[in-house]
Parts: C-alpha cells; structure tokens; sequence
C-alpha cells in the first residue's frame, strides 16, 4: 500500500477518493484550520499539519522530523489554490501570489523526491498566460527524472452527477512509461470545454450515450439519483435525522453507505430579495433570471438582455446534472435552485454533488462548510484516477475492484 502526502489537503476530497483506491494516507497539510478540522474527522491520522505551503516547504528544508524526509513518500499530491487561474475571476492576475505557490509545489518535489506526484488544478492554470505555469512546471519536472502526463478530466465521467473540468497532472520518476490518465466509466453530455487553448489533445471527452451498448459504458448520474431521496426542508433550514424515502438509486445507495439518518442538510439562508426571485422563479425546464418579473431582475443582467447567462437564477432538473459546484450556492451565479423546492441546494446535497458519501461531517459554519465543498476535488474522480496510478504499476487487482463498482449499476 503506498503512502500519500497530501499537500492543500483542503477537507479531503482527494483522500478520499485515493483512499477508496486503496492507498495510505498518511500526512496531510493545510493552511486552513476549519478545513483541517474536518479533515481530521474524516481521516484517523496524525501527521496532520496547519502550515501555509511556504511554512511547510522551509520545515521540510530544515529536515524536521516530524515531517517525511527524502524518498519516504510514495504519492505526493494536492491542488495549489486555484482562485488565482480560474476563469470565473476577473480579475485574475498572472502576478497572484497564489499563484507562485505552484512553484512551490515544486521545490516540495524537489525536497521529497516522490515516486509519484499527483497536481490538480482548475482549466484557467492552462490559459493564464499561454500556460505559462503549467509550461514551466512540466519542463523543470521532466529535468529532475518525472515522466508526465497531463489531462483534463470531467468529473461527471468518473461517478459524479456534476459537470466540472478539471486539470490532472500525474508524474512518475526514473520511469519510461507516463501513468496514463483513467478512461471514462460514465456516459456525460457534451459541453464547451473552456481555457484549455493549446492543451486540447489532452481533452478526455465524454462518451456519448449511444456507445453504452458496445462500450459498457455506466449511464450519466443525474440530480434525481443523487438527491430525491433527501427530505423536505425550508429555506435556512438545518435539518439532521431520518430520510425522507427509501433510496430508489445506486448513487444514493452508495452515498448513504448503509447510514440511517441523514446529516448537515442545512440550507443556506437567502434574503428577501433572493428569496422573492426564488418564489417567483415560473416552474418550466429552462426558466431563468430574464423569466422573473421585470421589476426584481437583477439590473446588470437587465442590461444585456435575454438570451444571454441563461443559467443565473435558474432551477435544477431532475432529469439533467449539476452544473459545478462553487464555494457559495449563489443563484446569481449559477443553477443552484433546488428543482422543487423554493430554496437553493443544501450542503448535503452539494456534498453528493461532489460524491461525498453522507458519513463525511464537515466542520465550521454554513458558509465555511459550502466554501470547503466546492473548494474539494471529487472523490469518485479521485478515486478513478488512484485506480490507474495502480494499474499503471501493474497491480492486477484494480480491474475486479471497477467491475465490483460496475456490478452496482448493472444490476440495478
């Protein structure tokens, strides 16, 4: 079992999902407390460390021995913030100091010698720039022994109910052949990939419905199989015990994970003006902001008319997914409006959006619980990509456990 450090470990999305794969995680850092607070929740271990990426790289540099030394990890993995690339920003900056902290993560490379290095990042790290960071990273990587492979992988292919592209970078040392990148277990939509520019042929695109057949493709999870089991609840409402049916799905069966009560479905509160727009939001698929009446639409929108953010105030289908999930449910940013209910999704339902299993506990408050969800990499997208770490290194073993995942569906 190779042993993992996980550096911008956040609450432990991509733990978790590498957990499920089969690894040891065995250090985590974070220079968020409350993220590490729920980290340490979820994950029984005791290397646990509060330490800003710069802090870790100088104790590590210092040989202290509370920290892994050279060639001790196996797996060193993480994501640098990504506010500072992503395209939602805009005002991002190639000058962001969050930025640099990818050349930090490098010099923790440097110092660790892993034998394996897994980077995540939102699609912005390849435009800002021309990908002059990734560029740079990859060149100085390869310098010191790493062989590489890059892809951009959507969440939804992998066992999620969310569209949300994501960038992977995988490295192995003093080895010939890269670790190759997961295929698709999903049928996904088809959507516009942005940022990716020069870096389209590392694109994993979605397996179209029709190929189900002959591929063995598993079909798209939608919001329906992930959250109609949940119960009803109000708007600013925290609500903790029975669900509401039984699960009628294979995602929300293996979401509940044979729990019997249902936690942290709490609701962000919204104000009266977002609340009226929610209650007068009309209830047919495709409804938006330019379908409320005019006096309470939001006036900078009013501006560019109808037609255009067709997604702003707008519901969910039960029929369709989750567009991806960001650190606040803001229906002025995106469809976050439950598909029946007047309010916007809870936090459990945002955490099954990203595939965390009901048994995850989060910490802080409401608005520090959505930010460390949106924040996290999907475990089951995390899981698939440990799955081909292993598989690359020749572990036979990873084949029956996808099947045994497979077999969930299949025999539904």
């Amino acid at each position: 079992m190779l042993d993992v450090f996980d550096i911008f470990c956040g609450c432990g999305g991509l733990s978790s999902g590498l957990k499920e794969a089969g690894f040891n995680i065995r250090w985590a850092s974070d220079n968020s407390e409350i993220a590490l607070k729920s980290f340490k929740l979820n994950h029984k271990i005791k290397a646990i460390y509060h330490n800003s990426a710069t802090d870790l790289l100088e104790r590590i540099l210092s040989k202290d021995s509370d920290l892994p030394s050279a060639g001790e990890v196996d797996i060193l993995c993480g994501g640098p913030p990504c506010q500072g690339f992503c395209g939602i920003n805009r005002f991002r900056n190639p000058n962001d100091e969050r930025n640099s902290l990818v050349e930090t993560y490098f010099e923790i490379v440097e110092a660790l010698e892993p034998r394996i290095i897994l980077m995540e990042n939102v699609n912005g790290i390849l435009s800002l720039e021309n990908g002059k960071a990734v560029k740079s990273l990859l060149y100085n990587l390869e310098k010191i022994g790493y062989t590489i492979n890059l892809g951009i992988l959507q969440a939804g292919c992998y066992g999620t109910p969310q569209s949300r592209w994501r960038v992977f970078i995988c490295e192995i040392k003093n080895e010939k052949k890269p670790i190759i990148m997961p295929s698709p277990l999903h049928t996904f939509h088809r959507n516009v990939i942005f940022d990716v520019k020069n870096f389209k042929k590392h694109v994993i695109h979605p397996p179209h419905s029709e190929n189900t057949l002959f591929d063995n493709y598993l079909p798209t999870i939608t919001v329906k199989d992930a959250i109609y089991d949940l119960p009803k609840i109000e708007n600013g409402e925290i609500y903790n015990g029975p669900y509401a049916i039984n699960s009628e799905s294979v995602y929300s069966k293996l979401m509940r994970n044979k729990k019997k009560l249902v936690n942290q479905h709490y609701v962000y509160n919204l104000g009266p003006i977002m609340m009226e727009r929610v209650n007068l939001l009309p209830n047919f698929p495709g409804a938006c902001w330019s379908d409320l009446p005019e006096a309470i639409q939001p006036k900078n929108l009013l501006k560019v008319g109808k037609g255009h953010y067709t997604a702003r105030f707008a519901r969910l289908e039960w029929s369709k997914t989750f567009t991806t999930i960001l650190t606040k449910p803001d229906p002025y940013w995106g469809r976050f409006i439950h598909p029946s209910q007047k309010r916007v999704i809870s936090l459990r339902e945002s955490a099954r959006a990203q595939g965390f299993k009901d048994d995850f506990i989060f910490e802080g408050k409401i608005t520090e619980i959505y930010r460390q969800i949106g924040n996290a990499v999907p475990p089951p997208l995390a899981r698939s990509i440990g799955w081909e770490i292993r598989r690359s290194m020749g572990d036979k073993k990873v084949d029956e456990e996808i099947n045994e995942y497979k077999s969930n569906f299949i025999e539904l």
